[in-house]
Order: C-alpha cells, then sequence, then structure tokens
C-alpha cells in the first residue's frame, strides 16, 4: 500500500470525479512513468507495458465519476494495471493455444508425422526452460503447474502473498512463450495450455 505522501492529494482527486480535465492530465504526467515501469516488470515486453499504461489511464479517465477521493489512488490505479496485465496474458496464451489448434487442423495428410510428435520430448524441452526460471520462481510455477496447488495454497506452503504467486507465474510462463521461439513454438505453446 503506498504512503499518503506519495498518493495524489484529495484536491486534485475532486477535481478529477468533477470532470477536470487538467486534474487528470496532473494525475497522468506523475504517474505515467511509474506505472508504465510496474507493467513492465511483469511483462518485459515495452509494447505491451505502453499499450497497457495508456488503456489504464482511460479507464481512470472512463471511472473518474467513481473514483473515491477519500481512499488511496495509488492502490486503485495499480490494481487497474494488474487486471490489465493479467488479463492480456491469459489473452497471449489462449491466442497462441488457438493458433496451435488451428495449424493442426488444418494440416495436410503429408503432415501426420509432425502432428504425432512425441509428447515426452515437449515435456522435456519445456522442463528444460523451466530450469532456466530463478529458484523461488521454478518453484511456484512447479507447484502451480505440475503439482496442481492453487495460488492461495501456494502462497500459505511458501509464506507468502497469493499476489506475490500470481505474479511469479504470469512471469513464468511470459519467460516460457519468449524462450519457445522456431520451428515448434507453436506446439509446444498448445502442450502447454493443455497441461495449465
Amino acid at each position: 500500500m503506498s504512503s499518503p505522501k506519495n498518493d495524489i492529494d484529495k484536491t486534485t482527486l475532486l477535481l478529477l470525479k468533477d470532470g477536470q480535465k487538467a486534474a487528470f492530465e496532473l494525475l497522468y504526467w506523475k504517474y505515467n512513468p511509474k506505472l508504465y515501469n510496474f507493467v513492465y516488470s511483469i511483462l518485459y515486453d515495452k509494447s505491451l507495458a505502453e499499450d497497457i499504461t495508456q488503456t489504464c489511464f482511460l479507464k481512470i479517465w472512463e471511472l473518474h465519476k467513481e473514483i473515491d477521493p477519500d481512499k488511496g489512488f495509488v492502490s486503485y490505479l495499480y490494481t487497474i494495471a494488474r487486471n490489465l496485465v493479467y488479463k492480456e496474458t491469459e489473452r497471449l496464451l489462449q491466442m497462441s493455444k488457438f493458433l496451435a489448434v488451428s495449424q493442426t487442423n488444418n494440416n495436410d495428410t503429408d503432415h501426420e508425422t509432425e502432428e504425432k510428435l512425441d509428447a515426452a520430448f515437449f515435456e522435456s524441452y519445456i522442463n528444460n526452460i523451466i530450469d532456466q526460471l530463478p529458484p523461488s520462481r521454478r518453484e511456484i510455477f512447479i507447484l502451480s503447474r505440475k503439482e496442481g496447488l492453487t495460488n492461495k495454497e501456494i502462497a500459505s506452503k511458501l509464506a507468502i502473498s497469493e499476489k506475490t504467486v500470481e505474479t511469479q507465474i504470469y512471469r513464468s510462463l511470459l519467460f516460457l512463450k519468449e524462450k519457445m521461439k522456431g520451428q515448434f513454438t507453436l506446439l509446444a505453446l498448445l502442450f502447454l495450455a493443455q497441461n495449465i
């Protein structure tokens, strides 16, 4: 939670709630760099981080009438950003799965052998990538994806917050997606999606 000195003042929030564009611009220039850095620290993708940061501020403007000046604005802003990050990551994974299924369904019989590539090969391939994750992140990912523990169970087991668990899992998935480039990318992503 942000400290009061880091939060935007109540007067500015009241002006924003009233629809004053000057208040919105003040807020934008104050928090845009910080929010971008926050999103980028999760996604490691500059373009996506820029898009999500802009979308976050658009949502703030759309919801300006609902802002409560008595509550911490920074927490509100970062919650919107975090939710957008999670939705975007899920969208990317679903799109990868869809593309993999589409490619498999459209293959000719000449590619039957390629379609039936040994799942053990992909499991080994993905495990090698998982081994490259930082130790704590790897442990969280394995507990989630291989042992089937919920985020709450993992948080309890490792004495960390559920938000930390969520962030580490999404960072792991993005790292896997980045690493799985090349001719087997789509099939590997399909294998991963089926095991999530």
